[in-house]
C-alpha cells in the first residue's frame, strides 16, 4: 500500500473573494491557496472574474494556487474545456480550474476533467457530496500531465445535509431511523473512505474539505486527514480566538507594563 506524499504548503485555503481580508491573511503567512466559486463571487458583487483574479495575484504573486470555477454545469463539454484553457493560459502560474460535478451527469464532468488533465491543466473537482464522485474524479485525474497538485473537494457541510435528506427519505419508505443513519455515510466517513481509496490506489491527489460551517468541522476534517480545509475569513478569526487566550495575553502584557521602565529587554 503506497504512502501519500506530504503536502508542501499550508493546508489552510482562503475561502472568500474579499480582497482586503485576503491581503490580511496572506500577509500573515498562513495560507496555502485560495478558492472562489460563483456564489462567493456573487455575494461580493464580483462580475469581472479575470480582473478579480488579477487583483488576488497582485497580492499573492506566482505559484500560489487559486481555484477558478467553471460557472455552469449545463455548458457544453467543449465550452467548459475552452473556458478552462483560457483561464489556464491567462493565469498559468496560479490557476486551478474547478470543475463542478453534477450528480445528474457525472460522466460529463469526468470527461472534462480527463481531457483537461491531458492538456496539463491543474484541476479541482468540486461539489463532491459522496465517495462515488470523489473516486470518479480521482480516477479521471490519474494520468494528469499537470505540474503541481490536483484536488478533489468534499463539501463537508452539504454532505451532512445530504445525509439528512437521504435518511428522511429512507424513513418515509419504512426503514427504521437507526438503521437509516447507519446506512448513509456522513462527511467524516466519506472523507475516511476517500482517503483510503487514494492510498490503496496510489493516487497522489489532495482532498479538500470545503463547505465548512464551524470551527469544529475544521478541526474534525484536519484530524481525519484532510489535506486542505477551505475556510472563510470569519471562521479563520473564530478558529484563532478563545476568551481565555485574551485574558492570558492581557495578564502577560500587564506583567511587562507594570515594570517596563525597570526591565532590560536586550
Amino acid at each position: 500500500m503506497a504512502k501519500r506524499p506530504p503536502l508542501n504548503s499550508s493546508g489552510i485555503f482562503f475561502d472568500s473573494s474579499n480582497i482586503s481580508d485576503f491581503k490580511k491573511w496572506f500577509k500573515a503567512g498562513i495560507l496555502g491557496g485560495a478558492t472562489t466559486n460563483p456564489l462567493i463571487l456573487q455575494k461580493d458583487g464580483v462580475l469581472n472574474i479575470p480582473q478579480h483574479i488579477s487583483q488576488m495575484i497582485a497580492v499573492c504573486g506566482p505559484n500560489f494556487p487559486i481555484s477558478i470555477e467553471i460557472p455552469d454545469t449545463t455548458m457544453s463539454k467543449n465550452a467548459m474545456i475552452n473556458l478552462a484553457l483560457k483561464y489556464h493560459e491567462r493565469f498559468p502560474e496560479n490557476a486551478v480550474i474547478k470543475i463542478p460535478m453534477d450528480p445528474l451527469q457525472p460522466q460529463k464532468a469526468f470527461e472534462v476533467i480527463y481531457k483537461l488533465a491531458q492538456q496539463s491543466v491543474r484541476l479541482n473537482a468540486t461539489i463532491g457530496l459522496g465517495m462515488g464522485q470523489l473516486v470518479g474524479a480521482a480516477e479521471a485525474l490519474r494520468l494528469s500531465k499537470a505540474e503541481g497538485d490536483n484536488y478533489i473537494s468534499l463539501f463537508w457541510g452539504r454532505r451532512d445535509e445530504a445525509k439528512n435528506q437521504i435518511v428522511e427519505e429512507l424513513v418515509k419508505s419504512g426503514v427504521k431511523r437507526e438503521e437509516a443513519l447507519e446506512k448513509v455515510p456522513d462527511a467524516p466517513a466519506s472523507l475516511a473512505m476517500s482517503l483510503k481509496y487514494l492510498e490503496n490506489h496510489n493516487l497522489p491527489l489532495r482532498i479538500i474539505a470545503g463547505s465548512i460551517r464551524s470551527v469544529d468541522q475544521i478541526e474534525k476534517a484536519f484530524s481525519l486527514g484532510a489535506d486542505i480545509v477551505t475556510i472563510s475569513p470569519k471562521l479563520i478569526s473564530e478558529w484563532m480566538y478563545t476568551q481565555r487566550g485574551v485574558e492570558t495575553v492581557n495578564e502577560f502584557n500587564k506583567a511587562y507594563r507594570d515594570l517596563k521602565d525597570e526591565i532590560t529587554l536586550i
